[in-house]
């Protein structure tokens, strides 16, 4: 199983903090568990709540809130374990008192996560019985956007906390590259988006990077080369700023996730630009860095 990575959600200004979902009863003790939600590519939510047995009390298990098929309690052996369902939406699993260490409360949510225009998208709500829930990702997807904030997972899972929040993903995003010449020397800057791109304008004398963009409300990711444009930035969509996030870096690029709400021309503003940039990083970096950024200006995406 893949490592897990672990983000806060603050989703109070997006979801109201109470899930109403119908009257539900309450009987027995809140669960002990881990809950683990492994997405395929279909959009499928193969869901497992691993359960701490209680050996007095009952123990109530609130499920995720969807259509279901392939329901199923067992042990760690799969053996079926016996168990009520309490009346209410979403589904309760009631377990009696038990010597077994844990119960495994197990069932699909088919079609959970929506493809609209190749974004998979999930307004997800977390049983309110639960602490954090475990997500794990389709192969081809290392980014997701949480409540429109992009994440870098690399190959890891995701570990959620908070009472819900909208969950964006792409599979295999595809990057363009495009390529600046300024004098001598070559730069890759990537572009992450299934938005139409423009070609670019770099202009050094103003330090920016502008693009076009066809499709509004895209997720896109710019990998800048440090070495051509250095942060921090500042980012303009139809001379209007707009919010963005620099949310990664690898030591030769910074990754730049922004979602505009409108197509036009994105333009980002650095601080530092070639080939001015090499007077100015003996401030910022070890010098062994600045030797490998002076030697590497080619793209490097890992």
């Amino acid at each position: 199983m893949k490592k897990i990575l672990s983000i806060l959600v603050i989703s109070g200004l997006i979801f109201s903090t109470t899930q109403v979902f119908g009257q539900q009863l309450t009987i027995g003790e809140r669960p002990i568990e881990d809950l683990k939600v492994i997405l395929d590519e279909s959009g499928t939510a193969h869901v497992v709540h691993v359960v701490k047995g209680d050996k007095i009390k009952p123990v109530q298990v609130q499920s995720i809130n969807g259509n279901m098929t392939n329901f199923s309690v067992v042990d760690k052996d799969g053996n079926s374990v016996q168990y009520s369902t309490l009346s209410g939406s979403p589904k309760s699993v009631l377990l009696l008192p038990t010597d077994r260490n844990v119960t495994y409360i197990k069932y699909d949510l088919p079609n959970i996560v929506s493809n609209k225009g190749g974004v998979w998208e999930w307004n997800y709500y977390e049983p309110l019985d639960t602490t954090f829930t475990d997500f794990y990702f389709p192969k081809g997807v290392d980014v997701i956007w949480a409540n429109n904030r992009p994440v870098y997972l690399g190959e890891q899972g995701l570990r959620q906390h908070g009472n819900g929040f909208t969950l964006d993903y792409i599979i295999n995003e595809p990057i363009s590259i495009q390529n600046v010449q300024w004098q001598d020397k070559s730069f890759d800057v990537g572009i992450r988006t299934i938005s139409g791109l423009g070609s670019y304008v770099f202009d050094q004398s103003q330090k920016t990077y502008a693009f076009n963009v066809d499709k509004p409300k895209s997720f896109i990711t710019v990998i800048m080369p440090q070495q051509l444009l250095w942060g921090p930035y500042d980012v303009i969509i139809n001379e209007n700023k707009t919010l963005h996030t620099e949310y990664r870096n690898n030591g030769t690029h910074v990754w730049i996730g922004l979602r505009p709400d409108s197509s036009g021309t994105v333009q980002i503003t650095g601080t530092t630009v070639v080939p001015e940039f090499p007077l100015f990083v003996p401030l910022a970096i070890p010098i062994s860095a600045l030797v490998l950024l002076r030697f590497n200006n080619r793209l490097n995406f890992h």
